[in-house]
């Protein structure tokens, strides 16, 4: 009976051990299993962090492709509207020059018919009042003369001197501007 019974205690610790063993090496392929998951979750997390910095870097470089186009095509239309600009004044200073010939050449005209009318005039007031009085005469239109002509050079200096100053001014307001877009295409 005690063989028996002893028999019996080594067949239960037998069996025992296996099932302990056979308990231990299904801990260990469930836990190979979770080390295999997560393993396969950090190289999934890795690969998506990997594809966002991609992306983000490919939409910072669209960005910045984008703005330095914005950048190229507001200098190209400022310097076409400055280009736009400079014509338009080129063209209004020439009209001016041309206006302004053609005036002097009117007032050159006019003043050459009317000393022709004055020396007609003379002529025939020499012819009739005799060589004193024509002589008077003449001494007082040559000194009227001379005082039309101080005028007139008077008039012409101070219109030239004004002309000056606006193209002066004109040229300052130009060089003050291109300063103003050095300053702002520096800043930016």
């Amino acid at each position: 009976e005690a063989e028996r019974l002893r028999l019996e205690e080594e067949e239960k610790a037998r069996l025992e051990a296996e099932e302990a063993k056979r308990l231990s090496l299904e801990e260990g392929e469930k836990a190979r299993l979770e080390a295999e998951e997560a393993e396969r979750l950090r190289l999934e997390e890795e690969e998506k962090a990997r594809l966002e910095a991609e992306e983000k870097t490919r939409l910072e470089a669209e960005e910045a492709e984008r703005l330095r186009l914005e950048e190229e095509e507001k200098a190209r239309l400022e310097a076409e509207e400055a280009e736009r600009l400079r014509l338009e004044e080129e063209e209004k200073a020439r009209l001016e020059a041309e206006e302004k010939a053609r005036l002097e050449a009117e007032e050159a005209e006019r003043l050459r018919l009317e000393e022709e009318e004055k020396a007609r005039v003379e002529a025939e007031e020499t012819a009739r009042l005799g060589a004193e009085e024509a002589e008077r005469l003449k001494l007082e239109r040559e000194e009227q003369a001379r005082l039309v002509a101080e005028e007139k050079a008077r008039l012409e200096a101070e219109e030239k001197a004004r002309l000056e100053a606006e193209e002066k001014a004109r040229l300052e307001a130009e060089e003050a501007e291109r300063l103003r877009l050095e300053e702002e295409e520096r800043l930016r």
